[in-house]
């Protein structure tokens, strides 16, 4: 559990930040083609259309960007998600994407170079950012302090020799998630 948490940290909280100062967006809008005059729009133009599509104002709301994001984890781990989705990779994969995307739209109205559909001022940023901290610290404290080992049937269903105390090795994951 504590590998697992340790690269679900990873995919929701650095992998977004170095896709942001990336600014995909930018750079796709900088390589792709215009569509000519009587042509049909071109992927440039799809671009355009989704940045400034109201479901992209909606997901870029400072509020909806940052429920997403730490909403995530309390919904999978607490909600009974994990448990179902933990021995299917389907499911994870999906697991993953979510936290990647989640991350990076947090991010990109964080501290994107990419232009947004809905600037908010650098107070609301960082707003934003303080605002979301305690949510994650709260999710680790919970982990941490949890007499229920989440995945408990799969994690056993290894039968790693190693790995024999599954609750020492959540309590591990909730201290890499709270940090």
């Amino acid at each position: 559990f504590s590998m697992h948490m340790a690269a679900h940290m990873l995919l929701s909280m650095l992998t977004p930040i170095l896709l942001a100062l990336g600014a995909p967006v930018t750079l796709a809008l900088l390589a792709l083609p215009a569509a000519g005059r009587g042509d049909p729009p071109g992927a440039r133009e799809w671009l355009l259309a989704a940045l400034h599509s109201r479901v992209s104002k909606v997901l870029t709301n400072p509020i909806v960007a940052t429920l997403m994001f730490v909403g995530g984890f309390y919904g999978l781990y607490f909600g009974g998600i994990f448990d179902a989705a933990v021995d299917n990779h389907a499911a994870h994969l999906a697991m993953n994407l979510h936290f990647l995307l989640s991350g990076y739209l947090f991010y990109w109205v964080v501290i994107g170079i990419d232009p947004t559909p809905r600037p908010i001022p650098p107070l609301a940023k960082l707003g934003m950012v303080f605002g979301s901290l305690p949510f994650h610290a709260f999710f680790g404290v919970v982990l941490m302090s949890s007499d229920t080992v989440l995945g408990q049937t799969f994690y056993k269903s290894l039968q790693l020799p190693w790995h024999s105390d599954l609750l020492g090795d959540q309590r591990l994951g909730g201290g890499i998630a709270w940090a």
